[in-house]
């Protein structure tokens, strides 16, 4: 049976306790708005909504892939809360936040098309995922980006991976297959995956 994640990330009591802060902004909550896992489950209707207009582009990725949907959705959540115009002063851009050279590396030449950006997006996690064959690694290395890999102290096979790195899996894991952490056998791509 997998572990269960703590959810002090979700209640501010945990080592991600600014997500929520983070997500009241993104997905317009107030003050008022339920607390803890009673907000994230508040969250899950307006995810929902907001997720509505991409769903087939994260499907499409996600069967192209062999990867797990869910986990997909959780990135896209993470990265940009469904904003497909966003873009952060590093460069990154678009659903999943590709910066300019991974897109082009992945040949997406238009970062803030959703479909074109989630298929870059899916296909660069698809590859961490092959590189280390563990989620947290490949999510960490998605997180962190190309130039820190390998042999930097962003590297994901050094004990402590950049904070950032940590609440980034703290919040897709919390997000994915029911609040449940996925194992990598849930998460690895098929054998005959393409990018």
């Amino acid at each position: 049976m997998p572990r269960q994640p703590d959810y002090g990330h979700w209640t501010g009591t945990g080592p991600g306790r600014g997500l929520v802060r983070r997500w009241r902004r993104l997905f317009g909550f107030s003050s008022e708005d339920r607390e803890g896992v009673g907000e994230f489950e508040a969250l899950s209707d307006r995810i929902a909504a907001l997720s509505q207009p991409y769903q087939a582009a994260v499907e499409a990725a996600a069967r192209r892939h062999g990867l797990d949907e869910k986990l997909l959705h959780a990135v896209v959540i993470v990265e940009s809360a469904y904003r497909p115009e966003a873009c952060l002063i590093a460069g990154a851009c678009g659903l999943t936040q590709l910066m300019p050279g991974t897109a082009a590396d992945l040949q997406v030449p238009n970062r803030l098309e959703p479909e074109e950006n989630v298929r870059g997006g899916v296909a660069y996690l698809a590859q961490q995922l092959v590189r280390f064959g563990d989620v947290r690694l490949a999510l960490a290395a998605y997180n962190a980006g190309p130039p820190g890999w390998p042999g930097s102290d962003r590297s994901p096979t050094s004990p402590k991976p950049a904070s950032t790195s940590r609440a980034f899996w703290a919040a897709t894991s919390a997000l994915t297959a029911g609040r449940r952490i996925l194992t990598v056998q849930q998460c690895q791509p098929t054998g005959g995956s393409q990018w």
